[in-house]
């Protein structure tokens, strides 16, 4: 069992993540498999802060923030643990016998997705969108008001009159954002939002992401596999290999001092300015989550593995005065 982790210096907590298990089902030819997709993670998040979750492709990045955002189906499901918002003196949970989240959607917590127009109806102009959102939440829609928003995030209001399909990529992804921000919920989940983007479009994305945060002061969680996007955005980070949360800390700590044999290898692999070094790609082939190891996950591919990592999974440790947590045996 994942020991909970909380930010320093701080007083509420706005989200309590405990022992999370998050899995797929999944049948073919008569064969039912289980897709071990988040495993045994707990972590608390403040209000108005940062927090970055980092991972290769296929780590559980995207079940985790399904999960955070309560959209299970017939194929996920919350196996055990629970997902808890605390607003004040409300408290809305996700757990394998508890409510869903959805009647707290788009008010209290939005999610913006990676494909910006298949979260758009194609066959609606941005304006009824924008209506439809009002409506759906027994409120009045003032055009102006859309109008003044979608200035915020830097688009003309003439895009109300046309439909998405018809928008390019970059602005597709910021009328997204402009719906997932136009009620002002207090969480926001963005799901890699600009890995379909130029680089340019990234960084005009990330700024605006980060301004939306310091000024509607919201809690963000921003989903990447790009660990290079993380400095200058977020505040918080947490690393996530095979399901599991592996390191955990400011964005500052974990940069200026990583622990995780993978934490280490992820920042390796970012470019420097004159560095002319040859990068070391990780070695092996990652875990499969249908049947992945008894013990550490990232064992099988970890130099520094010795033989309790393979037997059973470590917990997370808080190593430090500066709340900087780590699950490795080289730590104990």
């Amino acid at each position: 069992m994942s020991k909970v982790i909380k930010q320093e210096k701080q007083t509420q907590v706005l989200l309590e993540v405990a022992n999370l298990k998050a899995y797929y089902t999944t049948e073919q030819y008569g064969i039912v498999k289980e897709i071990k997709a988040v495993e045994d993670v707990s972590i608390n998040i403040e209000g108005n802060s940062f927090l970055a979750i980092v991972g290769e492709s296929g780590c559980g990045k995207t079940t985790l923030a399904r999960a955070l955002y309560g959209a299970v189906d017939s194929t996920l499901s919350i196996i055990e643990g629970k997902v808890c918002y605390h607003f004040g003196d409300q408290k809305y949970e996700l757990s394998p016998n508890g409510n869903d989240l959805k009647n707290i959607w788009w008010e209290r917590i939005s999610y913006i997705p990676q494909g910006s127009l298949s979260a758009l109806n194609p066959v609606r102009r941005l304006r009824d969108i924008f209506s439809d959102l009002a409506n759906s939440h027994g409120k009045t829609f003032d055009e102006q008001k859309v109008k003044d928003h979608l200035e915020m995030v830097n688009l003309p209001s003439y895009v109300l009159r046309i439909y998405p399909f018809e928008l390019s990529g970059g602005m597709r992804q910021r009328s997204v954002i402009a719906l997932a921000t136009f009620l002002k919920p207090d969480v926001i989940i963005a799901d890699e939002p600009t890995s379909a983007l130029d680089v340019v479009t990234q960084r005009d994305i990330l700024q605006l992401l980060s301004t939306i945060q310091n000024q509607s002061k919201s809690t963000f969680i921003f989903i990447t596999h790009d660990i290079s996007l993380v400095p200058g955005l977020s505040n918080m980070m947490a690393i996530m290999y095979g399901g599991c949360i592996i390191e955990f800390g400011s964005t500052k700590s974990v940069f200026a001092n990583p622990l995780h044999p993978y934490t280490k290898f992820l920042l390796s692999s970012i470019p420097k300015i004159g560095d002319k070094t040859e990068k070391k790609s990780i070695p092996g082939n990652p875990v499969s989550l249908t049947n992945p190891p008894p013990g550490c996950r990232f064992c099988p591919r970890c130099p520094r593995g010795k033989e309790v990592c393979s037997d059973s999974r470590p917990e997370l440790l808080n190593i430090d005065s500066q709340q900087h947590y780590v699950a490795c045996w080289l730590y104990r």
